[in-house]
């Protein structure tokens, strides 16, 4: 029997090609699952807790940043289910207000990121916790900074126990 001839019934398309295959007459509305992704991030965000790295050597952070970051969340009672990793560098349309809006954070933490590349619309000082729009904003050094400056560290962490009134 050869495959030359052989055809797939047009009933059996739609279920074979459904993640892949759409057809879009004036009625049906484009789902949330298929309007285009803006940003690349870890983790499931189901706290809103927005975390910014710039890492132009990796996708989302270094395994080493990882690893660490990992440790100020479990100190924090948190994980990565309750956060957005969103690491700038790949994702170059990271601008304060589309984060805002993907994101719907409640608490931003920028770890190494110049807040003129976000475009920031309010002045921040590093380690002061600022409040805009009821969204609660930290600015900190790097993780790789923090991971070797334990003074640094010390400072973040009242931050963080401020912020998650832990």
């Amino acid at each position: 029997m050869s495959l030359d001839k052989f055809q797939i019934p047009i009933a059996l398309l739609p279920e074979l090609y459904k993640d892949s295959l759409v057809v879009l007459d004036k009625k049906q509305v484009i789902t949330d699952s298929l309007k285009e992704q803006k940003f690349i991030s870890l983790g499931s965000n189901t706290k809103n807790i927005l975390l910014l790295v710039n890492d132009e050597n990796a996708l989302h952070s270094t395994d080493k940043s990882i690893e660490f970051l990992t440790g100020i969340l479990s100190a924090c009672k948190l994980s990565f289910a309750d956060i957005a990793l969103l690491n700038i560098s790949g994702n170059k349309n990271a601008k304060y207000a589309s984060l805002i809006e993907s994101f719907k954070p409640k608490v931003v933490i920028c770890f190494g990121i110049d807040p003129k590349k976000i475009n920031l619309p309010f002045e921040v000082s590093p380690y002061q916790i600022n409040t805009n729009q009821q969204i609660t904003f930290l600015l900190a050094s790097s993780l790789e900074v923090l991971a070797k400056n334990i003074e640094e560290k010390k400072v973040l962490w009242g931050c963080l126990k401020n912020i998650f009134s832990i």
